[in-house]
């Protein structure tokens, strides 16, 4: 498990909130430590920002593949 900070520039290593489609349904968008782009919206974030099931960067050959924790996630959106 590694704490991932957030981060609005999508360094390698952070997260962003993601808003998507009409609803704005909260999700996030992750860079790996590698620099790849990917969107957790397809994974399950905690109350606690807890990713589920693990992340695993889909640019071919980058091997990145690790449980995360989104730091400063919270369930009402507010930075803890």
């Amino acid at each position: 498990m590694i704490s991932v900070p957030q981060s609005n520039d999508h360094a390698p290593g952070t997260w962003k909130e993601l808003l998507i489609g009409r609803s704005a349904r909260r999700s996030a968008s992750f860079t790996c430590p590698n620099g790849h782009f990917g969107s957790l919206s397809d994974h399950e974030i905690t109350r606690e920002g807890y990713v589920h099931p693990s992340v695993m960067c889909m640019t071919d050959g980058c091997g990145f593949h690790e449980f995360i924790k989104l730091e400063g996630w919270s369930a009402n959106g507010a930075q803890e």
